[in-house]
């Protein structure tokens, strides 16, 4: 479940980067508004993993000598 999460936040990111394309130039092409969402989800997708990180850091490790 968490997997379909995380994709859904990836597409949520490329989705609003695309309209933020489109709200900046209401005249742009197919090709420039692709780039945006690629942008957008690729962006979605690193923020996800420096999160995760941040959370892995936080948690405290069981030493177990």
């Amino acid at each position: 479940m968490s997997g379909l999460l995380d994709e859904l936040g990836k597409i949520a990111g490329a989705v609003i980067a695309e309209q933020g394309v489109d709200k900046l130039d209401p005249d742009a092409n197919l090709l420039e508004k692709a780039a945006g969402a690629l942008a957008g989800f690729e962006a979605a997708k690193i923020g996800e993993n420096k999160f995760e990180n941040h959370e892995d850091e936080e948690q405290p490790q069981d030493d177990q000598s």
